[in-house]
């Protein structure tokens, strides 16, 4: 199952779409410059004292 980019996505999810789509080796480096090849930027609050990653593209509707 192909997975869409959202205008908001977790590190997981934009790390299944990376496997999907291209050959790297998925790793916190390697899915933060894929995902801001594909526009997005990083946003990383702290919910309930731990940080979570998300990745936010502005652009998309």
């Amino acid at each position: 199952m192909k997975r869409q980019l959202k205008k908001r996505m977790t590190f997981e999810e934009m790390e299944a779409h990376m496997v999907e789509n291209s050959i790297k080796v998925p790793n916190k480096v390697s899915v933060g410059k894929y995902a801001r090849e594909l526009g997005f930027s990083v946003y990383k609050p702290m919910v309930k004292g731990k940080i979570k990653f998300f990745y936010i593209n502005e652009s998309m509707l």
